[in-house]
């Protein structure tokens, strides 16, 4: 059976099951806890519960570190909840409730400010004046947008099949957009989105532009033409695109392109963070209404491992 217990001593196991070193495991457990106790509360002092608390069939995984220790697993390996089942000596149902309740706590505790930061930014601009914005929050002046496909099984309905599918990709599949940093740290997630749905389309329904000021630079990749010409006052930047009159670009332009790359990677390389976590990168298997939840768990986990990266032994 395994517990956070037999990995304590072995930093490198915990490393490659978790994605955490033992200090990020410590301090999100202290997070945790809080959350997990005061669920459980909730959950147990509810109108409709017949049990008198306390009640009940007591948890196999008592300690909160063998409970995080599980959803990680999870996430990193994304194993069935038979296998899971037999490394953490539990019935499969009892793994599958266990991620239910544990699913809503894991970005609150790793990083609780994911879906308040690009609405706070207006909030902020408008107290301050561009050049006190720029002075107090350098991290926030550079945003580069972009959108991930992950497949997904084949949808049994025929409908659901058409709105799936990816002519990109030649899949079935979901897609999400996520906004990032110049340092890395996801400052938004969009809700998940069929694959068919066009970069550019859930940009415009996800009101992204509208929610950052025209001032911060807004970098995308050529998925996004003609992005400007719908939000002229932003500072939005695209790499030039050859077209069916424009064959070759000028060496200035092909120059313009190189550099706006070198500062768009940033983006690739949080999504190959992210994908490290195979259930964000395997085909997705598990309930459609719940991935959106896992990614955003995944994008603060990313969030808050970069928090710690100076005590990253990794």
């Amino acid at each position: 059976m395994l517990t956070y217990k037999k990995l304590f001593n072995n930093p490198g196991k915990l490393l490659r099951f978790t994605g955490l070193n033992l200090f990020q495991l410590r301090t999100l457990v202290e997070r945790l806890e809080p959350l997990w106790l005061k669920a459980e509360e909730e959950r147990l002092t509810r109108n409709n519960r017949k049990r008198r608390i306390g009640g009940g069939r007591k948890y196999y995984l008592s300690p909160i570190e063998d409970k995080l220790l599980l959803i990680l697993v999870f996430y990193r390996a994304y194993l069935n909840y038979e296998v899971l089942g037999l490394i953490f000596n539990l019935n499969a149902s009892n793994i599958c409730r266990l991620i239910k309740k544990l699913s809503p706590l894991v970005e609150k505790a790793a990083d609780p400010t994911l879906q308040f930061v690009l609405k706070s930014i207006k909030y902020r601009k408008r107290r301050l004046n561009f050049e006190e914005f720029a002075r107090l929050y350098p991290d926030l002046l550079e945003f580069i947008i972009d959108s991930t496909e992950q497949k997904r099984q084949r949808p049994k309905n025929k409908k659901k099949q058409k709105n799936f599918y990816s002519g990109k990709k030649h899949q079935h599949g979901f897609k999400t957009q996520i906004v990032v940093n110049s340092t890395g740290k996801i400052i938004d997630v969009s809700h998940t989105y069929p694959a068919r749905v066009h970069d550019k389309t859930l940009l415009i329904k996800e009101k992204t532009l509208d929610k950052i000021p025209p001032e911060i630079k807004t970098l995308m990749d050529k998925g996004y033409v003609k992005v400007q010409k719908l939000y002229p006052n932003h500072a939005i930047f695209i790499p030039i695109k050859r077209t069916r009159w424009k064959k070759t670009l000028t060496r200035s332009e092909k120059i313009k392109n190189t550099k706006l790359s070198k500062k768009r990677i940033i983006v690739e390389h949080v999504f190959s963070r992210m994908k490290k976590y195979q259930i964000l990168f395997q085909t997705y298997r598990s309930k459609d209404n719940d991935y959106n939840r896992h990614f955003r768990n995944i994008a603060s986990l990313c969030n808050y491992r970069l928090a710690f990266k100076h005590l990253d032994s990794s």
